[in-house]
């Protein structure tokens, strides 16, 4: 049921009159209406509480979800409380017919390629209240967006932002990040398909140097921008590039400034390896360029920045190529020449060495050649005196004495040698003898037999004997298989007595 409406007075607005009262002063409160006269009644109020258009502050909410379902062509969208950041924000529909589209936004529209409605955006609209029955809703139509008032509130927020940044130094976190000489791994940051995203791949690829590019997809338009290039970068970052491209292509100032969000720029001036952007025109500067290692002005730049400093790389090291090749061709004559002339210098002392060489060597060969004479006839002459020792007769005396003491020691030992294998065979003879009375096939040839167990081991005892133990007879003539019943021991068991069962 309906509450009774008070009057409230705005600011340039007529206070509306009380639809209840009848004019009869008696209360309305047991009146029936039907829906057609609540809908008329909500209608006039709308109207007479809203004579006019009026300007409505708030942010853009579902846009990219249901501008592009409309068939027609038309707008419908919400606005919330942009300073209220609740989960509960007052909610407004709103909607904007094709032709006001077309005025604002069309080819000639006065707020083309300045601003365009998306989520996030705070927009001032000039807008009239309306209530459809069918549906039971009200909603505003928007008749003009002050452009102003956006980019303002753009302008302030980014300047506030800086000023944050700058006191705590960010702008120069990721400038004290050293560029490597020879970026080879790089990093890109983009909307996968984009024209942004073609132009550095083929600017890199007609290099003919050999990139590897990490690319990592994110969004850079639209409130989503603000997750998506933060989560890109911490994803590129975990792979190690060399230098990471932040890359978006031109737009509107609306359309760019969603690079001026805190968390974007914070990203940037956090990130552990160079960044180097390239965002939107040439006249375009976001914060996010601020934070950057290096800003660019398109994305072609950005990549053309890394492909000249691959390129200085290379030129530097053809120029030391260069430089050791011509170094090295110095000291290869300096070498030759020295060469040259230090074979010069050893052929002309070799020459020398060799003359004197010939000289000392005839003068020891002809004193060798008299040495050699002189210790020849010594040694001749000390061998006819050892000669003459040796054939006078005191040593052969001594020969003689030395014959005879050999063949009387020869005798003995001859005599000794004979009484020592006399000794031996007889001690053969006996040990043989003892064998073969030890032998046990002796023993079983005198009637005697012996008994082995099954795992091959004799029975020696009777008392060590086991009832049912199979046991193995061994006779002269063979052998025989035995069932053990009981023992019987005598009183003074011998070796060698034999169990009976």
């Amino acid at each position: 049921m309906l509450a009774r409406s008070s009057s409230v007075s705005r600011p340039g607005y007529n206070a509306p009159m009380d639809l209840w009262d009848d004019g009869s002063g008696s209360a309305a409160g047991d009146e029936t209406l039907s829906v057609r006269q609540v809908a008329s009644r909500i209608q006039a109020m709308l109207k007479q509480g809203f004579p006019r258009p009026f300007w409505l502050v708030g942010e853009a909410s579902e846009w990219d979800r249901t501008y592009r379902k409309s068939p027609r062509g038309h707008w419908y969208f919400r606005v919330v409380d942009d300073e209220d950041h609740t989960e509960r924000r007052a909610s407004l529909g709103v909607k904007m017919w094709k032709g006001t589209i077309e005025t604002l936004f069309g080819p000639r529209g006065r707020l083309r390629g300045r601003i365009q409605p998306a989520d996030g955006v705070v927009l001032r609209m000039l807008v009239r209240p309306d209530f459809w029955p069918p549906a039971g809703q009200i909603s505003f139509t928007i008749e003009d967006i002050d452009p102003e008032h956006t980019l303002g509130n753009l302008d302030r927020q980014r300047r506030e932002l800086l000023a944050r940044l700058q006191a705590e130094g960010a702008s120069q976190w990721n400038k004290q990040c050293p560029l490597p000489d020879v970026p080879l791994r790089i990093g890109l940051v983009t909307s996968a398909g984009s024209a942004a995203h073609e132009d550095v791949l083929q600017t890199l690829l007609r290099s003919g140097y050999g990139f590897q590019v990490l690319f990592c997809d994110a969004r850079t338009q639209g409130i989503e921008t603000v997750a998506s290039v933060p989560a890109a970068i911490a994803a590129v970052v975990r792979c190690a590039p060399d230098v990471l491209l932040l890359v978006r292509g031109g737009g509107s100032r609306l359309d760019l400034s969603w690079f001026d969000r805190e968390e974007v720029a914070r990203a940037v001036a956090a990130c552990r390896v160079p960044v180097i952007t390239g965002i939107g025109h040439e006249i375009d500067i976001s914060v996010a360029d601020l934070m950057a290692h290096t800003a660019c002005r398109t994305p072609t730049a950005a990549a053309e920045c890394v492909l000249t400093r691959v390129r200085e790389a290379a030129a530097a090291v053809e120029q030391l190529a260069e430089r050791m090749r011509a170094g090295a061709e110095r000291s290869l004559a300096e070498l030759q020449d020295w060469l040259g002339r230090g074979a010069r210098a050893l052929i002309q002392a070799s020459r020398v060495a060799t003359q004197h060489g010939d000289a000392q060597l005839q003068r020891r060969s002809h004193g060798l050649q008299l040495l050699v004479a002189r210790v020849l006839d010594e040694a001749r002459h000390g061998l006819l005196a050892e000669q003459a020792r040796l054939t006078s007769g005191a040593f052969a005396e001594r020969l003689d004495r030395w014959q005879a003491d050999l063949a009387a020691c020869a005798m003995r030992l001859g005599r000794q040698s004979a009484h020592a294998f006399e000794r031996a065979e007889a001690v053969h003879a006996a040990s043989a003898a003892r064998l073969r009375l030890l032998d046990p096939r002796s023993v079983l040839a005198r009637g005697y037999a012996y008994l082995r167990r099954a795992d091959g081991s004799l029975l020696m005892d009777a008392a060590r004997a086991r009832p049912g133990e199979l046991l193995t007879a061994v006779l002269r003539d063979g052998e025989l298989d035995l069932d053990t019943r009981a023992a019987r021991l005598s009183a003074t068991p011998e070796a060698g007595t034999s169990l009976t069962g």
